[in-house]
């Protein structure tokens, strides 16, 4: 989508942490700009809200600072752009603030790294029982146990974007047999990659199947009692994507009956998870705060994708990873 150059003054939302970080360079490329530099948690003065057109939702906001940020742009009018730190925009939220027009982009590809990795740990986890290993530790016994290893399993990755595809790569240099289903496959894979045509088949031969999908309407509860069913007996189940990809309950009910080994879960339908969910007391179910992203390191790449696109944004040039209805 392109643009002509900003003329008016650019009034932008930024949090005190990101200004500190980034205030020179963002003065270097517009140095007309006003910024409203978020501390705290609170609601800003109408009179501030009033005046905001640009705003970058940053990690360091979230989830702590979110409340009086968000509701800040829920009530501002004026704003035309929006980047957000997170490459998911499926909440009713993100959904709103396009529905009004405001230009939206995200940092697809900032946290590939840092996810995949996550998953690489729950794979390696799982497989080895390290669980066993750490009440051992914990009563001082000296007690060993046969694991299985990854080389030569069948993992299977659903979802290629960039997530999925560091998962992939990752997956591969660990001598995994790999493969992919993506929703049209672009032969630049570092794996077979098929269409969702083929998802019987690739997620009936799985050891492993790592979920890195979006959340649309076609994906909501793709993985329920039918395709748990489908799946290998004995296989274990990681999701990285969305917790409403999932049908909790036929997870669940998977998992008890032994008919999957072992899960290794980040996000949930509902978070945090509620306390009387069974998969608290499972030994072979891993649980993560949706934190598998949570390094420094991916917060400081969507910082740089937000000034690169300022820089577009200013210059009336097509932005990174722009959204769209």
């Amino acid at each position: 989508m392109y643009m002509a150059k900003i003329e008016e003054p650019v009034t932008l939302l930024v949090s005190d942490n990101v200004w500190a970080r980034h205030g020179d360079a963002i003065r270097s490329i517009s140095p007309g700009v006003t910024p409203i530099i978020y501390e705290g948690n609170d609601v800003l003065p109408d009179e501030i809200i009033s005046t905001i057109n640009t705003v970058f939702y940053s990690s360091d906001l979230w989830p702590e600072r979110s409340r009086g940020f968000v509701l800040s742009l829920l009530k501002a009018t004026s704003v035309k752009w929006m980047h957000t730190f997170s490459a998911g925009v499926d909440s009713p939220f993100f959904v709103q603030l396009m529905e009004r027009g405001i230009r939206l982009t995200n940092s697809s590809g900032a946290t590939a790294s840092p996810i995949a990795q996550t998953t690489v740990l729950y794979m390696l986890a799982l497989s080895r029982n390290v669980r066993a290993w750490y009440q051992h530790q914990e009563k001082h016994e000296w007690t060993r146990h046969e694991f299985a290893e990854l080389d030569g399993a069948r993992l299977a990755v659903i979802g290629m974007g960039p997530i999925g595809i560091e998962t992939a790569r990752l997956g591969v240099a660990l001598n995994m047999n790999v493969e992919a289903i993506r929703r049209t496959p672009n032969g630049t894979e570092p794996c077979p990659t098929f269409s969702f045509d083929q998802l019987t088949r690739v997620l009936g031969q799985a050891d492993w199947v790592a979920v890195a999908l979006p959340l649309t309407d076609d994906t909501r509860q793709i993985f329920n009692a039918e395709t748990f069913a489908i799946m290998k007996p004995g296989a274990h189940f990681i999701n990285v994507g969305r917790g409403e990809l999932v049908d909790e309950n036929a997870l669940i009910a998977a998992l008890q009956s032994g008919h999957l080994a072992g899960a290794a879960l980040d996000v949930f339908a509902t978070e945090p998870l509620p306390p009387d969910s069974p998969l608290w007391n499972m030994d072979n179910v891993i649980i993560t705060p949706h934190s598998s992203s949570a390094s420094a390191q991916s917060g400081l790449r969507s910082e740089d994708i937000f000034v690169k696109n300022f820089a577009r944004y200013v210059a009336g040039e097509p932005l990174i990873n722009e959204v769209n209805l």
